[in-house]
């Protein structure tokens, strides 16, 4: 897998996507959980906002941040002249916990360039015992650590509930 295909346009790591890691041998758990949750298991398939494979997911596939940068030419948006633009600005603000970091990524994206970035991010959204994890998943599906995450998500459904 090219990592550079983990590249969100955005400032996202896709590398910790639960649709991305779903994808993923290893992530027979989060397709599990999707099945749990009712949602339709083929919006699970991705392989990176940068891949030639379209996404089912409609955030990746009808992304309009990544059209901008495609129709700019930019690896992403922390090297256009106009970053953050209003469209960025509402992303980091929607409300997904994920997103609320995307213009500091850009600004490391900058800074350290693509290759370093996404390596630390790699290193980032790995356990200590070489699992790969996602933005929400708490503890680690292969040895049971607890994950420094952004927590259980807010969107599924026992979140809510506050359970």
């Amino acid at each position: 897998m090219n990592s550079g295909l983990l590249l969100g346009v955005c400032g996202l790591y896709c590398g910790a996507c639960y649709h991305y890691r779903a994808s993923l041998p290893e992530g027979k758990h989060l397709l599990e959980e999707a099945f749990r949750r009712e949602r339709k298991l083929e919006g699970f398939t991705c392989r990176g906002c940068r891949s030639d494979e379209r996404y089912v997911h409609p955030g990746c596939s009808q992304c309009r941040i990544r059209a901008c940068a495609d129709e700019k030419n930019l690896e992403h948006c922390g090297l256009c002249r106009e970053c953050p633009c209003d469209r960025l600005q509402v992303f980091q603000s929607d409300g997904r916990i994920h997103h609320r970091d995307v213009l500091v990524h850009l600004e490391d994206l900058k800074a350290k360039g693509s290759d370093r970035w996404l390596a630390e991010q790699a290193q980032r959204w790995t356990c200590s015992c070489g699992a790969g994890f996602s933005w929400y998943e708490v503890l680690c599906h292969c040895c049971g650590a607890p994950l420094l995450s952004y927590g259980p998500d807010p969107a599924a459904p026992s979140h809510r509930s506050g359970v």
